[in-house]
C-alpha cells in the first residue's frame, strides 16, 4: 500500500518507491521500483517481478482483488 514518505524523485525526474511487498503465500519482501508519475496514496499495487531485474511492472487494484492471504496483512 502507498503511504506518505514511500516516495522521492530521482535525478531522472522519476519517483523511486520502496515498499514491502507480499506474494500470494503472504511471504514479505521489500522491494524498490520507478514510476513516470506520483502513485495515489492509500492505493494497492499488484507487481510483477523478473528475476535479476525486479519490478518491472505495475498496476493499482481494489483490496477486494487481492489474494487472502495478502488481505490478511493489510485489512485487518
Amino acid at each position: 500500500m502507498i503511504v506518505n514518505g514511500d516516495t522521492k524523485l530521482n535525478h531522472w525526474k522519476r519517483y523511486e518507491y520502496t515498499l514491502d511487498a507480499y506474494n500470494e503465500k503472504g511471504e514479505k519482501k521489500s522491494l524498490t521500483f520507478t514510476s513516470s508519475k506520483q502513485l495515489r496514496e492509500g492505493s494497492y499495487l499488484e507487481l510483477y517481478v523478473a528475476p535479476f531485474r525486479g519490478v518491472t511492472y505495475w498496476q493499482e487494484v481494489q483490496p477486494d482483488e487481492l489474494p487472502d492471504q495478502v488481505k490478511s496483512v493489510y485489512l485487518k
